[in-house]
């Protein structure tokens, strides 16, 4: 299943209707915002993750932050402390690449929405975005650490908290690195679920 697959389900499957009553547009439309703006997120993200400690921070912000209420909560959508979570996130990815300005171009072509509006949903694709990885990315990672374990973990067990403990273990022993690499891959190979992405190079707009 794909980011967009996870948040589209979002909300017991009216993530898209209540993004169309906040925004004032149409349903299609706020699932083709969702559609062009993941692009936008994506490289960003991946960089973040790929950088120096960027992997035990993600672990650290999936394990503490509640991200998965945000397709959860409809308060999420009209909550200014939820607004400012998301563009704390947009701050976030920006420190490590700034997003692609074309590929921003192309989502307001691709939606028919206006630069303006596809700004204001940025934040709260960014909380969506985080939220279909919370929840895409706790089963497999539960399964690389009931492996690299050598038992069933528990379903209590937090998985972020455990990985992010024994990533920042392992980066100071003769394996360095090696968890992290397989769970660099993992999570690679989760957000490289992708629509219409296309890789060009721009300034960024916003």
């Amino acid at each position: 299943m794909s980011l967009y697959d996870v948040i589209a389900a979002g909300h017991r499957g009216q993530c898209f209707a209540l993004m169309a009553r906040r925004f004032m547009i149409s349903e299609p439309q706020a699932a083709l915002a969702v559609r062009h703006l993941l692009p936008v997120l994506l490289p960003s993200f991946e960089a973040w993750i790929s950088a120096p400690g960027g992997l035990a921070s993600f672990l650290e912000a999936m394990e503490r932050s509640g991200y998965e209420k945000a397709l959860v909560s409809p308060a999420v959508l009209s909550n200014h402390f939820e607004r400012d979570r998301g563009l704390h996130l947009l701050e976030q990815f920006r420190s490590v690449r700034e997003f692609d300005g074309a590929a921003f171009g192309q989502a307001v072509a691709g939606s028919g929405l206006s630069y303006r509006v596809l700004v204001q949903m940025l934040p709260y694709v960014a909380l969506f975005f985080m939220g279909a990885l919370r929840t895409g990315c706790e089963a497999p990672l539960r399964d690389v650490l009931a492996r690299r374990m050598g038992s069933t973990v528990k379903a209590a067990a937090n998985p972020f908290a455990e990985l992010s403990q024994m990533i920042a273990w392992e980066t100071k022993g003769e394996r360095h690195g090696l968890l992290a690499n397989v769970l660099g891959g993992l999570l690679g190979n989760i957000s490289a679920a992708r629509d219409n992405r296309q890789t060009v190079a721009a300034t960024s707009p916003i």
